[in-house]
C-alpha cells in the first residue's frame, strides 16, 4: 500500500503543480491572479479522477470518492467561474497594487505565494482521497464510507443553495445595503462555509474505512482552519460590519456557523 500511496502522490503533485504554473502564466497574460480560486476545486476533482486509474485500492471506494469530489468540484469551480470570470478579485487587485507600489515583481510574488501556495494546499488536502483510493482493505463500503458520501452530499447541497440564495439576493437592486437573514442564511452566517466544512469531514470519513485514513484528519482540520480563519469567516465579517449597518443586530442574532434556529 506504501508504494502504491507513493506512486498515487508522484502523479497527483505533477498534476496539481504542473496545473497551477501552467494556470499562473494565464493568470498573468489576462491580468488575474484570482483564476486560481476558480482551478481549486476541479484540480482536486481532476486528482481524484486521476486516481481511480492510477492506485490499486478497493474499487468501491476508489470511484464513490472519485465520483463524489467530480460532484463538489463541479459544483463550485462552475459556480466560481459564473460568479468571477472576467473580473479580477479585488483581493488580488489590492495585493497586486502592494507589491508593485512596494517595488516588488508580483509575477515572482504571484507564482510563489498564489500559485505554488495554492497548489501545496490542494497535495495537502488531497490526503484523504489519495488513502481512500490506494486503501486495498476493506473490500466493500462500509458503514463510514456511506456516512461520508452523505456528509459530502449535504455539504454539496447546502453549499450550493447558499450561493444560489446568496447570488438571487445580490442580483436585485432592491437589496442594494441590505444584510441576507433568509433561506438558510436564517439559520446560519456562513451556511456555505459549513457546507464546505462538511464536504472535508466527509472525505476524511471516507477514507477512515483504512486505520491510515485516521491520520490525514490534518486535511480537514487545514480546511476547516482555512474556512473560519483569517481568509474566510473572519474575514468576511469585519468586512461586512464595516459595510452593512444591520450586521451588527444579524451576528447577534444568527448562529455564526453551524445552523441553528434565530435568537430573538
Amino acid at each position: 500500500m506504501l508504494n502504491d500511496l507513493l506512486q498515487l502522490a508522484l502523479a497527483d503533485a505533477a498534476l496539481v503543480f504542473g496545473s497551477f504554473v501552467l494556470l499562473w502564466g494565464v493568470s498573468l497574460a489576462m491580468r488575474d491572479s484570482s483564476l486560481v480560486d476558480i482551478w481549486f476545486a476541479p484540480c482536486i476533482g481532476a486528482a481524484a479522477v486521476l486516481g481511480v486509474f492510477v492506485a490499486d485500492g478497493a474499487e468501491p471506494r476508489r470511484v464513490l470518492i472519485a465520483v463524489l469530489a467530480a460532484i463538489w468540484a463541479t459544483r463550485l469551480g462552475g459556480y466560481l467561474l459564473w460568479r468571477n470570470w472576467g473580473r479580477e478579485d479585488p483581493r488580488y487587485a489590492r495585493l497586486r497594487k502592494h507589491v508593485e507600489d512596494q517595488g516588488g515583481n508580483f509575477a515572482w510574488h504571484s507564482l510563489t505565494r498564489i500559485n505554488l501556495y495554492q497548489g501545496a494546499i490542494v497535495f495537502v488536502a488531497l490526503a484523504p482521497i489519495m488513502v481512500a483510493q490506494v486503501a486495498v482493505t476493506p473490500l466493500e463500503l462500509g458503514p463510514l464510507a456511506w456516512l461520508g458520501a452523505a456528509l459530502v452530499l449535504l455539504g454539496v447541497a447546502c453549499e450550493g443553495i447558499a450561493d444560489l440564495q446568496l447570488a438571487r439576493f445580490k442580483g436585485d437592486p432592491a437589496n442594494a445595503g441590505r444584510v441576507l437573514d433568509t433561506g438558510l442564511w436564517r439559520y446560519s452566517r456562513h451556511p456555505n462555509y459549513f457546507g464546505e466544512t462538511c464536504v472535508w469531514w466527509g472525505y476524511w470519513l471516507i477514507a477512515c474505512e483504512h486505520p491510515w485514513g485516521l491520520i490525514t484528519v490534518f486535511s480537514p482540520a487545514l480546511m476547516t482552519w482555512s474556512i473560519l480563519g483569517m481568509m474566510g469567516k473572519e474575514l468576511v465579517e469585519r468586512r461586512m460590519l464595516k459595510k452593512r449597518p444591520g450586521y451588527e443586530d444579524y451576528v447577534r442574532r444568527t448562529s455564526g456557523f453551524f445552523p441553528w434556529p434565530p435568537r430573538r
